[in-house]
């Protein structure tokens, strides 16, 4: 069975609490999730997205427990990303789609896994699906260059994937995460076929394989994020001149009201 949680929320308030935000809403949201080794192949998850506007957000995912492929490698080394003590191995996969209410390939919007060399740069039409390119697609993918550092708290850049996604039409959309590579036919069916962990080269002893854990960040400097079960919201930050005209409206309200009160209390009492 399919492990997804929800891991950590920055909380975000509104100013003077104007609007009943979501109690999840946030700059940033944290998932945690576990894959399974199954007879045919290897699980994936999907998460539903409700993108209420236009606007920009970041994905980066922490998922290959390992510096390198393999342990002879010069600077190698292993790090524990979502500290439940032991090392997993997950070539994390992501795509999003359209929801339209299941799987289609008709859905699939764009592919990114490594971060460059297989997201197609950011600006060719490569792993975009269904004729869409990064000029007609719903949504846009700009990913980060290759380094393999300790910023974005990945630790093998050729295996976690860290990119931006221009929204450029708001909608519903779902998110899949999956182990190296999850063909949109293969996400119909519901089984990455044929696909198993690999830990790193040499230097393990009955290293785990039927499981591999991922962590994935959502954040945005223009878009708050909430959650509501598997589905994440994100809706625009009201626009500094937006607030201005909502705070005049709101005062100019409470003294219509404040005067009714006035006028219905010396009507009483006259």
């Amino acid at each position: 069975m399919m492990l997804k949680q929800i891991q950590l929320v920055s909380a975000a308030t509104l100013a003077f609490g104007l609007f009943a935000t979501p109690t999840q809403a946030a700059s940033s949201l944290i998932i945690d999730g576990t894959l399974h080794k199954r007879e045919g192949g290897t699980t994936f998850d999907v998460w539903k997205f409700e993108i209420l506007g236009t606007g920009t957000f970041t994905v980066d995912v922490a998922a290959y427990e390992a510096s390198q492929s393999n342990v002879t490698t010069p600077g190698y080394f292993t790090n524990d990303i979502n500290g439940d003590g032991e090392l997993t191995w997950l070539d994390a996969d992501t795509y999003f789609y359209h929801d339209t209410g299941s799987i289609k390939t008709t859905d699939a919007i764009f592919r990114c896994d490594d971060v460059e060399n297989n997201c197609g740069g950011d600006t060719g039409a490569s792993n975009y699906f269904n004729d869409y390119t990064p000029e007609t697609s719903p949504l846009t993918r700009s990913t980060h260059l290759q380094t393999e550092t300790s910023v974005d708290g990945s630790v093998h850049f050729r295996r976690d994937p860290w990119y931006d996604v221009v929204v450029n039409t708001p909608g519903d959309y779902q998110f899949l995460i999956a182990d190296f590579r999850l063909d949109p036919a293969e996400a119909v069916a519901g089984i990455n076929t044929g696909d198993n962990f690999s830990a790193p080269a040499g230097g393990f002893v009955s290293p785990i394989l039927d499981h591999a854990d991922y962590r994935v960040t959502f954040s945005s400097t223009d878009m708050y994020i909430s959650v509501s079960g598997d589905t994440i919201i994100l809706t625009p930050v009201p626009e500094p001149e937006n607030w201005a005209m909502l705070l005049a409206g709101l005062g100019f309200v409470g003294w219509r009201l404040s005067n009714q009160a006035r006028e219905k209390s010396s009507l009483t009492f006259a």
